[in-house]
């Protein structure tokens, strides 16, 4: 073999040398990334924050690290005490410090809207100091509420793992009796028959599902009454020949709160009762 030839052949090996060990690296490279990408995704997010709550059951946290509320959708069933135990939202109290677990996407807003919260694990109970604090967003936020003013219903549901609230702009009718300076005051409404109407869509439905109804002031009792949904605008000038409502089965939850079961192509009519009147929402699961 000429000299020529083994040069050529030598520059050849050390270019193919080269060549896989820069393949290597750009491997190494692509793998050490993807991994660090997997780490990040696999960690989540992790905020602590204190809970703050009035009397009323409004309530609102804080971020412990720059001191901004935000409010939050707490996980049923994915609330822990101190002890790693099972609690309900119905546990914690005003002032508990607790590691809030989920997504990290805030919605921009003030208060900040957190609603992909997974987990919250309480650490400690009714810091004094986070009360003295912070309270005054309790204050700034939930404002007391004018006493002619009826409740405000939201209807919330759990939909591909997400919690979703839908607000009931106001009621139907009502019946609401207040004081003002010493004076009694009733304000009545009373609108057409809810087939007359055109009620609150809630969500299109395929099967059955739990619905929980929200009240800013708990009622004393809820009754509930459906009709399927072919039957709206099918009788615009006379109430006579519109049939009575089904009756559907209202049972409260670990909150307090008053749940059914929603079926698809129907109407609901929800009449509440509180010691002040009665009011009556209207709402709409519409087939898909």
């Amino acid at each position: 073999m000429s000299k020529n030839t083994k040069l050529i052949a030598g520059i050849g090996v050390a270019l193919l040398i080269l060549i896989v060990l820069a393949a290597a690296g750009i491997r190494n490279y692509f793998v050490q990334d993807e991994t660090s990408d997997k780490t990040r995704t696999d960690s989540g997010h992790t905020m602590q924050a204190v809970y703050l709550k009035k009397e009323n059951g409004d309530n609102i946290f804080v971020n412990l690290e720059n001191s901004m509320p935000f409010t939050g959708t707490i996980p049923q069933g994915e609330i822990y005490d101190e002890k790693g135990e099972k609690i309900s939202e119905q546990d914690l109290n005003n002032g508990d410090v607790v590691n809030i677990y989920g997504n990290g996407v805030m919605a921009q807003s003030y208060p900040g809207q957190y609603n992909g919260i997974t987990k919250i694990e309480r650490t400690e109970q009714e810091n004094q100091k986070y009360i003295e604090e912070h309270s005054h967003f309790l204050e700034e936020f939930f404002v007391e509420k004018d006493p002619s003013q009826f409740p405000e219903l939201n209807v919330r549901y759990t939909d591909n793992l997400a919690d979703v609230t839908v607000m009931i702009p106001e009621p139907l009718s009502y019946t609401w009796t207040y004081e003002e300076n010493g004076e009694s005051h009733t304000i009545t409404a009373d609108t057409p028959h809810i087939l007359q109407t055109a009620p609150t869509e809630v969500k299109k439905l395929s099967q059955q599902m739990q619905m929980e109804l929200v009240f800013d002031v708990k009622p004393e009792s809820v009754q509930i009454l459906s009709w399927e949904d072919a039957l709206l605008g099918q009788y615009p000038d006379d109430t006579a020949w519109i049939p009575k409502g089904t009756s559907v089965e209202v049972q409260e939850n670990e909150e307090g709160n008053p749940e059914f079961t929603a079926q698809p192509g129907h109407v609901y009519l929800v009449q509440g009762q509180w010691e002040n009147g009665t009011a009556d929402y209207g709402l709409w699961t519409p087939a898909e």
